[in-house]
């Protein structure tokens, strides 16, 4: 089961904002690719945590500040994955507040920074879950990494395909 989103308090910033659209159906292609990337032993286990506050915090946060200030309705060329991912991994390791705090200063980021947060949330949120252990993260920080960000590949492909009333696509 998902986990519905938070109800905002009628006075917060958050109660102008538009919430994320619902999440579509997984496709078999995504849901096969993900499944091998992360530690799920079936499509529901995957699902249930794609629709937990593990996630869905992390991509609240992701359509607040990047997917709703842009000025089109793509998003433009999506970063280097590899790219990505090490930043990513870096910055976890290297403990950089720049995306580790609460609620960092985000003047001046940009679209690759706003990914590499994605993906550092959701990585540390999860390692303090139990999803990934330190031995994990040390054996294979950088896969970790890049299953995330194919998570939200999918995500946003998903947002556009919501959107159009297609099913997601990477091509999109």
């Amino acid at each position: 089961m998902g986990v519905p989103w938070p109800a905002p308090a009628a006075n917060s910033v958050a109660s102008c904002m538009p919430a994320p659209p619902p999440m579509p159906m997984l496709n078999a292609q995504h849901e096969r690719l993900i499944l091998e990337l992360l530690p799920f032993k079936d499509a529901a286990r995957f699902k249930e945590w794609l629709n937990s506050a593990l996630v869905q915090g992390s991509w609240a946060e992701f359509w607040r500040d990047l997917v709703t200030q842009q000025k089109t309705r793509h998003m433009g060329p999506e970063p280097d994955k590899t790219k990505t991912a090490e930043a990513a991994k870096n910055a976890v390791s290297g403990r950089i507040l720049k995306f580790l705090a609460y609620h960092p200063d985000k003047t001046n980021w940009t679209a690759d920074d706003h990914h590499v947060r994605f993906i550092v949330t959701v990585v540390q949120d999860n390692m303090l879950n139990g999803l990934w252990s330190d031995a994990d993260w040390k054996k294979r920080a950088t896969e970790v990494c890049r299953a995330v960000y194919e998570v939200l590949c999918y995500l946003k492909a998903s947002y556009y395909s919501v959107e159009m009333g297609r099913p997601p696509s990477y091509s999109q």
